[in-house]
């Protein structure tokens, strides 16, 4: 896919439509990547923390979430390879690398807590490890 157009070359691994959760966190992902506002709206809870533990930095509620998204100097994610999600309860995980259009690759890792374990829970918490 042509990542200047905004298009981003997705690979998910087999098995990864067998849980609604696992989908979620796959769009979430996706939706964060790709500025995907109304869907952060439809999983993310108003009061959702994110944990950037790279750069140190703490995201608090929703509308910081995103409008912080608008503000950092994008880098373009060519392709987003996801390795493995796992789910169970109320927590999930997924991980992969990103390779960005400027070459550069980053191996990452975000651990999610959610408001429940139905599969209406919104996310609460995520902890995001990059290298």
């Amino acid at each position: 896919m042509d990542s200047s157009s905004g298009e981003m070359k997705l690979i998910i691994p087999k098995g990864c439509d067998n849980a609604p959760r696992k989908q979620i966190v796959i769009d979430f992902t996706v939706a964060v990547l790709m500025r995907q506002t109304e869907i952060i709206k439809e999983y993310a809870d108003e009061s959702i923390i994110w944990y950037l533990l790279k750069d140190n930095t703490k995201l608090e509620g929703r509308h910081e979430l995103i409008s912080t998204l608008y503000k950092v100097d994008r880098k373009m994610v060519n392709v987003l390879e996801i390795y493995q999600v796992i789910t169970h309860g109320k927590f999930a995980s997924i991980n992969g690398v990103m390779l960005l259009t400027n070459g550069l690759k980053i191996d990452f890792c975000d651990v999610y807590i959610f408001s429940s374990a139905a599969k209406s829970g919104k996310i609460k918490e995520i902890k995001s490890y990059r290298l």
